[in-house]
């Protein structure tokens, strides 16, 4: 069982997304309890459809449907809403469903909040010098962006979704380089491409250290599961620890 790991830092607004039948509710759950461990005291919202029974102790928040946008990529586009600040006006910290804590965040909410937060995408792996966004984590002031939601809502969401690859790569054009600021990332990290089997050498094209299961550093604080597997697909035990 992983020991409670809290901080000085006060109640913290979090969210996830979860809409269609891209994940179990169990990822909620897990999220929620990851959270709660790592953070002294949270607020957590959950963004998803009219009809999604939610437990009380989390705050429902009810998506616009969009018509024509469904499936496990095209539900990316909903996390768009979490920049409306007609469910949520302050700082929030959002996580996609695939993501794992392993240890204390009580440098994240410490950010300031003037500049939007986000993962330097983890192609900057292959290329040093890719600078895109990976939506995964975020923290930021949803008043002080809510221009990201109003903009996007004057546009046909049909016609967005065949222009962009996702949800990022448009949050990448609207949110510029002065904006925003990407966390530190010896503390986020890709599982598939940096913790499993000791990350992946893609010089050589070979993982770093085969049959070694999750190699996971000291500072590291999230590791993020884009692509796959999925957390609930492996079955290494240092993975399960975290994601309970």
């Amino acid at each position: 069982m992983v020991k409670k790991n809290r901080s000085q830092v006060g109640i913290v607004d979090c969210a996830c997304v979860i809409h269609s039948t891209g994940y179990d509710w169990i990822y909620v759950e897990r999220l929620y309890n990851m959270l709660s461990r790592n953070l002294p005291r949270i607020r957590f919202h959950v963004y998803t459809e009219h009809d999604r029974s939610v437990p009380p102790h989390m705050i429902k928040h009810c998506l616009e449907e969009w018509p024509g946008i469904k499936g496990p990529k095209k539900s990316w586009w909903y996390k768009m809403q979490l920049f409306n600040a007609e469910h949520h006006q302050d700082n929030l910290l959002y996580f996609d469903l695939d993501c794992v804590v392993v240890k204390n965040l009580a440098w994240l909410p410490t950010l300031p909040t003037e500049k939007f937060w986000t993962i330097k995408d983890f192609k900057y792996l292959q290329n040093l010098k890719y600078v895109g966004i990976n939506s995964s984590v975020m923290w930021w002031n949803v008043k002080r962006f809510e221009h990201v939601w109003n903009e996007f809502k004057t546009k046909n969401i049909l016609t967005t979704v065949k222009t962009y690859y996702g949800d990022q790569d448009y949050l990448n054009e609207v949110i510029g380089n002065d904006d925003r600021r990407y966390f530190d990332s010896r503390l986020i990290e890709s599982y598939r491409w940096q913790v499993k089997d000791g990350g992946y050498n893609f010089k050589h094209r070979q993982v770093n250290q085969p049959g070694a299961g999750a190699v996971i550093s000291g500072d590291v604080s999230v590791l993020v599961f884009h692509g796959q597997p999925k957390p609930h697909q492996v079955i290494d035990p240092v993975i399960q620890q975290f994601w309970c």
